[in-house]
């Protein structure tokens, strides 16, 4: 046993010193070295050659069959134009391209559709952009017969009923609402802008009045003048024959008449742009955006290959240049990237953009601007060309990786007139882009003497001012305008105007006098609310205190937490969830509070020019009405119950993502002080109940400390 334990322990021993004086690769050779790992490369894209052909309205049809699964597939695009769409009816392509399918057809409306497509598995949708309107449709193979005649309906004789044009327009309102919360998307809008130029079709953008013009007439005329088959171009794809396939598309299609195509024009685009410096100010924002635009170039350009591989080296990825320098190595940037500036029917813009914090903009701005020009005097490494080209060819593969994609993609070149095989071309064209080729076509592409730069945040938190980048400054106002009144009232007559202020008058005397209303300085109100949403109920309770007219600070327990907010006479702040942020449009969201409260609207009755309007009944009761010409409260209503009491008000304010009528009802008036307070409220968003409260605390004229509305610490 002795012998036996001592020869193990010098085995032990003699292993234990091999591996102590074993060269390095000896220990490492059972270890995985991801540098050697060699990867082939991925295989060019392949494209398929579909079958095409013209049927004898004009549809041009592409046909490619496969067979693995039991499912057809297909797309149909149609020439259009921006020109179509005036400049006061801006959100017309959207409203219509929705309501075709969302409102259907004579035969079939669009919930019946939603139902019986569910009912089947099957997808079919419709839409119209600035340069093209698009069908399209998935189903089973057994289903294509139905569906195939459902897409024909919806392309040909869509009715457009009022409520779902009135329910794509408001999704259009809940976008205008919502579109300055993004940065990204409010840095290439701003840029679009001040590159094409603010009316141009191309960066035109839907605001309120020009959706509330858009009219079932509007929709129409576009869509007759869109979907034509003359300017259809089908591809079809997936487990069919191709001989059934076209006499199925006969069928359906074949007595589609030839329409007008007239032809599409192209709208003007400048030929080059101005180097200036754009300014847009958000304030509500801890970071800043910044853009370097100029106009591109089209698809069909013999720099399109070697732009793209330039701006997946500038700003395409983690190892680009853009993202190294202001991201990586100075840690200045949230985002950054390029794009190329190509596009297919018209010149694109080129960008370079990248996101900072308020306090470093301007020096991520000269970091963009040093990188930008670089690309223009100096070439890529081989190692950042080699990196640039396999991501650009890599990402064609994972793109067009199914045969129906390159299909799709072939209906569209022959939509934008380009050949079929451009695909094939381009990647030739990538393969064989050098570092010389590049800086070639940025010199051509990319003029640093022309470079608009956008600049949109919060200016007073710059390093220094805009006006040191040694460029004019043009401020660019990125405001959204009110909505429209909808309000058909005529001119105000004298007469009108002094029975409305009588009206006021004696609902302020009922509720204790304007003497006594305008002698409060501060109220304190603790409220008990529910509020209903999408049918459902939440319990809230709110603790307000204002001091009139603008320090302002409120406090709503609710079952996520407590959420405060407050305004200090100079901005505004909210607390919720941990976090303490700015809320810039507090200051003036109070002042227009404070404009139709009843402590200014009884107060001060003389400051308001009221006008008498017809009596209208409300859920059996006879109002006097009233209207408050106000430059602040859209569309302000006032009713008077028969007694002469406030019993309601309406005015434009802002819904769940966008303008939405609002409606306060008073009751339960009990005294407090020397003045008579509404206890009881309901308040209705575009006629349908929001909130409902009561007053189980009201306070007036407490000494109210300025320390109460300052933001709090974090």
């Amino acid at each position: 046993m002795t012998t036996a334990r001592t020869l193990l322990r010098a085995a032990l021993a003699a292993a234990l010193a091999l591996v102590a004086v074993a060269p390095a690769r000896a220990q490492d050779e059972g270890k995985f070295d991801p540098t050697k790992l060699v990867t082939p490369p991925l295989r060019r894209v392949q494209v398929p050659k579909p079958e095409r052909y013209v049927m004898p309205n004009g549809i041009v049809v592409f046909l490619l069959e496969n067979h693995e699964l039991p499912r057809v597939s297909g797309t149909a695009y149609f020439q259009s134009s921006p020109l179509w769409v005036p400049n006061d009816k801006v959100g017309l392509t959207a409203v219509t391209g929705q309501a075709m399918r969302k409102g259907g057809t004579a035969a079939h409306s669009g919930d019946w559709l939603d139902d019986r497509l569910a009912a089947i598995g099957a997808s079919l949708g419709a839409s119209v952009s600035d340069d093209m309107g698009y069908g399209g449709f998935r189903c089973l193979s057994e289903n294509v017969p139905e569906v195939l005649g459902l897409l024909g309906e919806v392309l040909r004789s869509p009715v457009f009923p009022d409520d779902k044009l009135e329910l794509a327009k408001v999704g259009l309102r809940r976008s205008i609402a919502s579109r300055n919360d993004e940065m990204i998307q409010l840095l290439i809008r701003v840029a679009l802008e001040s590159v094409y130029g603010k009316v141009n079709p191309y960066a035109r953008k839907p605001e309120y009045a020009t959706v509330e013009a858009i009219t079932k007439v509007d929709c129409q005329i576009l869509h007759d003048r869109v979907f034509q088959p003359n300017r259809m171009i089908l591809a079809i794809y997936g487990d069919f024959k191709a001989a059934e396939m076209k006499k199925l598309l006969a069928a359906k299609f074949g007595d589609w008449q030839k329409g007008f195509a007239e032809a599409v024009p192209p709208p003007p685009v400048p030929t080059e742009t101005k180097q200036r410096l754009v300014f847009a100010p958000k304030d509500d924002v801890t970071q800043t955006g910044v853009i370097l635009a100029e106009m591109g170039f089209k698809a069909s350009d013999p720099d399109y290959a070697a732009m793209n591989v330039l701006g997946q080296a500038l700003g395409g990825g983690f190892q680009s240049r853009i993202v190294n320098k202001i991201r990586t190595e100075r840690g200045l940037a949230y985002a950054s990237g390029a794009q190329p500036g190509a596009d297919f029917l018209k010149p694109g813009v080129f960008l370079a953009y990248t996101l900072t914090r308020n306090d470093s903009a301007l020096t991520a701005l000269d970091l963009l601007r040093h990188e930008t020009e670089r690309v223009t005097q100096e070439p890529f490494t081989a190692d950042e060309l080699k990196l640039a080209k396999e991501t650009v060819l890599n990402g064609l593969v994972f793109e067009f990786a199914e045969p129906s994609a390159i299909l799709f993609r072939s209906a569209y070149y022959e939509l934008t007139g380009y050949p079929l095989d451009f695909l094939d071309k381009y990647q030739k064209g990538v393969e064989a882009v050098t570092a010389e080729s590049v800086l070639e076509a940025a010199k051509r592409k990319i003029h640093p003497e022309q470079l608009v730069t956008i600049v949109v945040g919060k200016e007073k938190e710059f390093e220094k001012p805009l006006d040191s980048m040694g460029m004019q400054v043009e401020r660019a106002d990125i405001t959204i305008p009110p909505p429209p009144s909808k309000l058909a009232v005529g001119a105000a007559t004298p007469e009108a105007l002094a029975q409305g202020q009588a009206w006021l008058k004696r609902a302020a005397e009922l509720a204790g006098g304007s003497a006594a209303w305008a002698a409060v300085k501060s109220v304190s109100v603790d409220l008990e609310q529910t509020l209903t949403m999408q049918g459902q109920s939440l319990n809230l309770t709110t603790s307000q205190q204002w001091r009139l007219p603008d320090h302002f600070v409120a406090v709503t327990k609710t079952p996520m937490g407590d959420m405060k907010q407050g305004c200090d006479g100079s901005g505004g702040w909210v607390s919720q969830m941990g976090q303490i942020k700015d809320e810039p449009r507090a200051l003036a969201e109070v002042r227009k509070e404070y404009e139709r409260s009843l402590f200014h609207l009884f107060g001060s009755p003389a400051a308001y020019q009221v006008q008498a309007l017809e009596p209208k009944t409300v859920d059996g009761v006879a109002y006097n009405v009233a209207l408050v010409k106000s430059e602040t409260v859209k569309d302000w209503m006032l009713y008077f119950a028969p007694d002469g009491a406030l019993a309601r008000m309406e005015y434009m304010g802002e819904g769940m993502g966008g303008p939405a009528k609002q409606t306060e009802i008073f009751g339960d008036w009990k005294p407090v002080g020397a003045i008579r307070y509404p206890h009881g409220t309901k308040m209705l968003m575009d006629d349908k109940p929001l909130m409902e409260g009561k007053v189980t605390s009201l306070k007036l004229d407490l000494e109210l400390a300025d320390d109460l509305f300052k933001k709090p610490s974090q």
